[in-house]
């Protein structure tokens, strides 16, 4: 039997084991599935799929560190850095998630915990593409009626020498030129929670002071999420439509080999 003929049997030979490899894996990867169910907190909460899983489900339903679980009708993430934090919205897609701590070591200022905590964890991160910056006045001398692109006050204390000031949240393409005597900028990378549709990110001017206002009245701040061999696929599987899973035996997240309709919050 010469070479050809000799790698053509082998070939045919190892065929139906192949096939049964697949068929094997398939049937694992839609048992994931099956196992790990979505689920949400309330009608209107943000879905609960992989990568997140909630507490109830088995820990291989969710990628490490990315536990979210129930109390009453709301979804809590219990962040390492700022606590326990209610979720108002997950884009998997662009792996984004709003969300509100709900303890807060300074009550009177929300804005302190953005610029005296790093809050950067071994998954989640501050997204600060679209960052407000923080200004602060010694005196309430901004009128927001004139300028929308600058929202506030809030009375909070200067990390400098603890003297009262007057703390607001201006758009990033405001033009700082216009503060008066007395306002100088305290930070420049104050997260923003995202809204999206079809298009892409939602922000505008008056997005922003809705959003703005949001941020000083409840503290609401917006993380992005990474884990290895993980949130890349996820995000290609949210783009087609399909959800994302994860295979022990292979060590990598994986796409449901059917597409179907997906929740982006």
């Amino acid at each position: 039997m010469d070479f050809t003929n000799l790698l053509i049997t082998v070939l045919l030979l190892l065929s139906p084991l192949k096939y049964k490899s697949d068929v094997a894996t398939a049937s694992d990867d839609e048992d994931f599935f099956k196992t790990c169910s979505s689920h949400r907190c309330s009608k209107h909460g943000p879905e609960i799929r992989y990568p997140f899983r909630l507490s109830t489900q088995s820990p291989s339903c969710g990628a490490p560190g990315m536990q979210l679980s129930c109390s009453g009708q709301d979804t809590i993430l219990d962040h390492p850095v700022l606590g326990s934090c209610k979720v108002t919205m997950i884009y998997y897609r662009h792996a984004i998630m709003n969300a509100i701590p709900l303890v807060d070591s300074s009550p009177h200022c929300l804005l302190h915990k953005f610029i005296s905590v790093n809050q950067s964890t071994a998954v989640y991160r501050p997204h600060t593409l679209k960052a407000a910056s923080l200004v602060g006045c010694s005196r309430d001398s901004i009128d927001t009626n004139q300028y929308n692109s600058i929202v506030g006050p809030t009375s909070c204390l200067s990390l400098a020498n603890n003297a009262s000031q007057f703390w607001y949240l201006a758009y990033p393409y405001a033009y700082m030129s216009i503060l008066p005597l007395g306002c100088t900028i305290v930070s420049k990378d104050i997260p923003m929670p995202y809204s999206y549709d079809k298009n892409g990110p939602n922000f505008g001017i008056s997005i922003f002071t809705e959003t703005a206002k949001r941020v000083i009245s409840t503290g609401e701040t917006v993380f992005t999420w990474y884990s290895s061999n993980v949130t890349s696929i996820c995000q290609q599987c949210e783009h087609e439509g399909r959800r994302c899973g994860f295979s022990s035996q292979r060590d990598q997240a994986f796409c449901q080999h059917h597409s179907m309709s997906l929740s982006q919050v």
